[in-house]
């Protein structure tokens, strides 16, 4: 079943070539040469039966061609497999010029949300198969208010949930590739961690030699390649983008499956200190961002600053039918991001 959309329809279901809804919660794009990759969760079978990891490609955002599990369940380690309720989230694919590979993050986890795990994996393609690397998590550093329990921070790291990879436009090592970074929720969702990736992209920018290790993160190490931010605000669903010069980040509460009101900050450098602006969504009166959460900002026009806010709308129940919200985002030249709510818009109307 072919479709044939020229238009966005924020909060309705959205099917693909095969005329099924689109099953990428928690994702992200990815302009590789003329088409743009879409990853997400596919929840297509219901929270406890995961799928994988989905994608899908397009030539013009509003027709997507299901291109199948780029990283499935059964390909995941044996303490991620389905009998030990394992599953992924809000995976995301960046891909790096220097090893030609396609580099995915994921926060891996399992029921009771104690795992708390990144997760990473690599592929030649866009489209996969994807080879599950490695879990573990990156940083080891023991904030002033101890350590959560829940997770077990203190002796496998802090947790690691709700996550986004972002790539700078700016490469401090001169060897021809971009600065990359990983921002995720830690100290059980309590504080935003920013981590800098090493040359490959497959782990973090940490001392040791490059080897995929935790250090004990020292006062003096902070602020040059991680930084903790948004201290005991208790945020997640991190969504990062850029707009002359400036560091923009969409963060929402905490509040389970139900929907909250958004926040975004602003920063000069990539690491902080971000400045907290308020909520972006105009006009929403139940404060709830559209009934959505955030998990991608994709650039449209950046000189103009005109990008395309991505949320989830989670229907617990029919997780897999969850639908998709996706609005204008601006920014003015005062810095100030709004999101809009529209039944209908296209890209030529914006």
């Amino acid at each position: 079943m072919e479709t044939n959309r020229n238009e966005f329809l924020p909060g309705q279901l959205w099917p693909d070539n095969r005329g099924k809804h689109i099953s990428a919660h928690g994702g992200g794009i990815l302009k590789h040469g003329d088409r743009f990759y879409w990853y997400g969760e596919d929840n297509s079978k219901g929270y406890l039966n995961h799928v994988g990891v989905s994608c899908y490609s397009s030539v013009d955002l509003y027709n997507w061609q299901y291109e199948g599990t780029a990283l499935k369940q059964e390909d995941l380690p044996e303490e991620l497999q389905g009998r030990n309720e394992g599953r992924i989230e809000r995976p995301k694919v960046i891909y790096n010029p220097k090893s030609n590979k396609f580099v995915m993050w994921m926060h891996a986890e399992r029921q009771g949300y104690a795992f708390s795990s990144a997760g990473v994996a690599i592929s030649d393609s866009p489209t996969g198969p994807f080879e599950f690397l490695y879990y573990d998590r990156p940083v080891l550093f023991q904030p002033e208010s101890g350590f959560d329990q829940h997770t077990n921070e203190q002796e496998l790291g802090n947790s690691f949930r709700d996550m986004h990879l972002y790539v700078d436009d700016q490469d401090s090592n001169g060897d021809g590739v971009n600065d990359a970074y990983i921002m995720y929720s830690s100290e059980g969702n309590w504080t935003l961690y920013i981590v800098r990736l090493n040359d490959e992209y497959t782990w973090v920018d940490l001392p040791n030699d490059g080897e995929r290790v935790r250090p004990q993160c020292t006062q003096e190490q902070l602020g040059q390649v991680w930084s903790r931010q948004f201290i005991r605000k208790m945020r997640e669903a991190p969504t990062p983008f850029k707009y002359q010069g400036k560091y923009y980040v969409i963060t929402s509460a905490c509040t389970g499956w139900k929907p909250n009101q958004a926040e975004y900050a602003v920063s000069e450098h990539p690491l902080g200190d971000y400045i907290v602006m308020g909520d972006p969504c105009i006009d929403d009166v139940e404060q709830t961002t559209f009934r959505s959460q955030s998990t991608y900002v994709l650039p449209i026009d950046e000189a103009k600053g005109k990008f395309i806010y991505m949320g989830d709308r989670w229907t617990p129940d029919e997780l897999g039918q969850s639908p998709h919200v996706w609005l204008p985002l601006t920014v003015d030249q005062d810095g100030k991001v709004s999101i809009r709510w529209a039944e209908r818009w296209s890209l030529g109307n914006y």
